[in-house]
């Protein structure tokens, strides 16, 4: 066998070895591509419940004493209404402020264990 020969299986030898390094460093370059992407869209997924969560507590703190707020109000003027029925009450059944008082109180007792009774 001539130098040549041997220098030419040598390099052939060379270039298979190079190619197979070649095909295994391109195989764990994919692995790591996709193990990359992976945690990314993990990462990203994390990021946007974080922020939907952040984002639903920024509106409950908005909205809860907004509710309330609307809540009160209606309640203050179902009672100026009642108040008002009660005053008309007492006017035109000539009642003392005690003798309303003592109706007002039964029939918002009786209204409440309605209420009650309904929501067992």
């Amino acid at each position: 066998m001539s130098i040549q020969e041997i220098e030419k299986r040598i390099m052939a030898e060379a270039a298979a070895e190079a190619s197979k390094i070649k095909k295994e460093a391109e195989t764990k370059i994919q692995q790591l591509e996709r193990m990359h992407a992976q945690k990314k869209e993990e990462v990203k997924n994390a990021l946007m419940r974080e922020a939907q969560r952040k984002a639903e507590e920024v509106k409950k703190s908005y909205l809860i004493p907004a509710r309330l707020k609307a809540r009160k109000v209606l309640l203050e003027e179902k009672q100026r209404i009642l108040g008002a029925i009660y005053n008309e009450i007492k006017k035109e059944r000539k009642l003392s402020a005690a003798e309303i008082s003592k109706i007002r109180e039964e029939t918002e007792v009786k209204a409440a264990h309605i209420l009650f009774e309904k929501l067992k």
